[in-house]
């Protein structure tokens, strides 16, 4: 006999930053909902849980730019440039938790083992080890770090441990008593990673694949000494620079990114920002330093090619150059016994640990293949031919929209590996999904019992999430609505085809918005009828915009509904 099945309203899958406030934004709405939060963690935060984090673990962005708009961050833990500790992050996550009665709502160590959609037409949810859920609305806020992806390699009686970067705040004991270890990828986690152990002071075998996307383009901490990266990135002014598919309206728009001057200016501006970039990090003091060069070599920071990120930790690169580090740009061929691991070049080596810093895949492995294809999270050889040709008029508009990204200057071919432990099947890609968020067929059909949040790569986390609650929530419950499945799908081609086109690696892998998040707020908030525009005046658009700025957005949207007359 099966187990007794719980019935409940809503399911909220993941308990980091986008669960959390999708829990909270719905109770906002219906606060009488039977809603649970279901998580495999020991601990609230996602990829910020406790088990996750360890001292040296930065943030890449400014305090006061990193939270709710409604809940400000206590200032502790903070570096003197301004970044934050994972701790603080974990505490500030926590305390939002209790702050909100989420809490008594939240079942850790809690993992979901297949999704599936119920004879009543919502979501049945088999849970390891314990009973199955069914609920009427599905909000699946897993996120897109939280699916380690692990590959193989032909293995001789190797014994060293071999562990994910999402272990490592678990296994740091060890870590302290080892002499040598070996990290394997060009990702942000590999940057924090490699220095936490050059500064623990072991030796450090660091390798990157030639034939992958390389290393991460990292930002100095500080622009001309004394300004914080991230206030500029979080400025209007950068979203003019940098060719953004859901910005292409306005004089400035059009200037920057459809006339040659305005190209040449945005040109030349990423080339001073690379510049300063690659003098921070001293590529060029030694042949070992070179190697971690961003491609393209003279604009990696614009392309992101291999994804960006900030030297959030103190005296990254001073520790870097200071420490007994080599970094090889080439693959693993096996590992042996003896701990030894051979290289594809021919280069041996002992290792005491093995860190693989190899990202995440996207994690809907709990959804069917068929189940898969029908909810947009992979493409459906049916409707290959259609969507080649909506991809093909996406192209062609986006060529005419944004020229200066018409023709990548890096090669197209594949950046994934094939083979992953257990033999399984990456789902890299894009999502086809609407604002990133709901399944346009399902939207269609009058089907309002899912939404995807979190699936959307940016350094403003929390006010993406934010945002994307509320237009989800708002979704889920009918109060706005979408159009049609023909707009809808024509959306979701033109995003799949400017995200390849625009960071080209990191393009094809996910939905990267790294330089993209205050359009993609705009974007949200026009639909629910909310004023994007937070602040006015020219200057404004060279200042951050603060996560304080979209305080109020439910009331906001209370009042646009009053106004419509909308009944919920």
């Amino acid at each position: 006999m099966g187990s007794t099945i719980e019935q409940v309203d809503v399911v909220v899958v993941g308990a980091g930053w986008n669960g959390l406030i999708s829990a909270k934004t719905y109770l906002d709405f219906r606060p009488t909902a039977n809603l649970v939060v279901l998580d495999e963690q020991a601990s609230i935060g996602g990829v910020w849980s406790e088990e996750k984090i360890y001292p040296s673990l930065y943030a890449q962005i400014k305090h006061g730019l990193f939270e709710y708009s409604f809940y400000p961050m206590r200032h502790e833990g903070i570096t003197e440039d301004g970044y934050i500790s994972g701790n603080t992050i974990h505490t500030y996550l926590n305390d939002f938790a209790w702050d909100f009665d989420l809490v008594r709502r939240i079942r850790l160590q809690t993992t979901v083992a297949n999704v599936s959609r119920a004879p009543s037409g919502g979501w049945h949810l088999e849970i390891v080890g314990k009973p199955p859920i069914e609920c009427t609305k599905l909000i699946y806020a897993s996120g897109a770090t939280s699916h380690p992806v692990v590959p193989t390699w032909p293995t001789d009686n190797f014994r060293s441990p071999v562990i994910h970067s999402s272990e490592l705040g678990s296994h740091l004991d060890a870590l302290n008593k080892i002499g040598s270890a070996t990290v394997i990828g060009g990702a942000k986690s590999s940057y924090d990673t490699v220095f936490f152990l050059l500064n623990a002071g072991k030796k450090v075998n660091w390798i990157i694949r030639e034939d992958g996307s390389g290393p991460l383009a990292i930002m100095p901490p500080l622009l001309f000494g004394s300004v914080n990266t991230m206030d500029i990135v979080t400025s209007r002014f950068v979203t003019l620079m940098g060719s953004s598919i859901m910005s292409t309206d306005g004089i400035g728009h059009q200037f920057f990114q459809r006339t040659l001057l305005g190209r040449f200016i945005a040109w030349v501006f990423w080339l001073v920002v690379n510049w300063i970039a690659d003098r921070h990090a001293g590529y060029s003091k030694s042949e070992n330093a070179k190697k971690l060069r961003p491609m393209p070599h003279g604009n990696g920071i614009f392309w992101a090619h291999a994804g960006l990120g900030a030297a959030s930790v103190p005296l990254f690169w001073k520790t870097f150059h200071a420490g007994d580090c080599s970094v090889h740009r080439t693959d693993i061929d096996s590992l042996r016994e003896n701990n030894i691991i051979s290289l594809k070049d021919g280069t041996q080596f002992s290792s005491d640990y093995l860190i693989l810093c190899t990202g995440f895949d996207k994690s809907f492995q709990v959804f069917d293949e068929k189940l898969q294809q029908e909810c947009g999270l992979m493409p459906d050889p049916a409707q290959k031919d259609r969507w080649a040709k909506l991809e093909s008029d996406a192209e062609e508009k986006v060529d005419e929209l944004l020229p200066a990204i018409a023709n990548s200057p890096l090669t197209s071919k594949q950046f994934d590996r094939e083979k992953t432990a257990g033999g399984r099947k990456l789902l890299h890609g894009p999502s086809r999904h609407y604002r990133r968020l709901i399944v346009p067929s399902l939207a269609a059909q009058g089907d309002r019992s899912v939404y995807f949040p979190g699936f959307i790569h940016s350094i403003y986390t929390p006010v993406v999430s934010e945002v994307q609650a509320l237009w989800g929530v708002a979704f889920l419950l009918g109060m706005h609505n979408p159009p049609g499945e023909e707009e809808m799908e024509r959306e979701v081609a033109e995003w799949n085809v400017w995200s390849r086109k625009r960071y080209v690696a990191q393009g094809k892998k996910h939905a990267y918005a790294i330089y993209d998040f205050l359009p993609y707020i705009d974007l949200l908030l026009k639909d629910l009828g909310i004023n994007p525009h937070r602040k006015t005046g020219f200057f404004n658009m060279f200042n951050p915009s603060y996560p304080s700025e979209y305080k109020g957005l439910i009331d906001e949207f209370h009042r646009v509904a009053i106004e419509k007359q909308v009944v919920y």
